[in-house]
């Protein structure tokens, strides 16, 4: 006996359901895929050489990057979790701590690649730094904790020049003082001091708390279901 089967349309609820799947499943690769590249641009900002093209470039992936990585992590805690399963607050919650340990990470290996890069400018520009002359300081400001800050003004081969830096105290205008310059280009700023410890402060947060923020990521990525 041949029978005729009932035929009725599907409901268009998993419709929208479907395409809100593919939403989740691309912010999610986003949110993933911008880490490695985050990290890869820092990398090459921290060692291609301060103001270098390659430099710049790797500020800018990285930057590019983080940006689309916090969108694409935002827009997941925003959709949440695909139902049927818990996708209650506990699972927006640990999508918003798998964003917020991501940028913590950027963050940190940020602070580590500017601290070394500006370290081995700062320490080239040292080096370079051979000839001393005599220049005269005015407009000091005293700014407490922050330290002092004058502007520096000196003569070489019949040409002036001025640069503003640190002061170890807030001199009255014309009291002058020796700084070294490069001499093949006396118009960089005047080396005043060669103290690096504020940036080995920062290489050492970077250096120690990235790999302590990876290991966050990787905490709230496990807990996570695959959403």
């Amino acid at each position: 006996m041949t029978t005729i089967e009932d035929r009725r349309p599907r409901p268009f609820s998993s419709r929208p359901e479907s395409f809100l799947g593919v939403l989740r499943g691309g912010a999610r690769a986003v949110q993933r895929l911008a880490t490695p590249v985050v990290l890869a641009g820092l990398a090459a900002a921290a060692f291609a050489g301060w103001g270098s093209t390659v430099a710049h470039a790797g500020w800018t992936a990285a930057a590019d990057a983080g940006t689309a990585g916090a969108g694409a992590g935002l827009l997941r805690v925003v959709l949440g979790a695909r139902p049927p399963g818990p996708g209650g607050p506990g699972q927006r919650g640990g999508m918003l701590a798998s964003l917020l340990s991501r940028v913590l990470l950027w963050s940190l290996a940020g602070v580590f690649a500017f601290s070394l890069s500006y370290f081995f400018q700062a320490h080239a520009l040292d080096r370079r730094a051979t000839l001393t002359v005599t220049a005269t300081v005015t407009n000091c400001e005293a700014r407490g904790d922050a330290g002092n800050l004058c502007t520096y003004r000196w003569s070489d081969g019949g040409h002036r020049y001025s640069s503003r830096d640190a002061a170890s105290e807030a001199w009255p205008d014309g009291h002058r003082t020796a700084v070294r310059i490069d001499p093949g280009h006396p118009g960089r700023p005047a080396r005043i001091t060669s103290g690096y410890w504020a940036l080995w402060i920062g290489v050492a947060v970077g250096l120690l708390g990235t790999p302590l923020a990876g290991l966050m990521v990787w905490v709230t990525d496990e807990n996570l279901e695959d959403l």
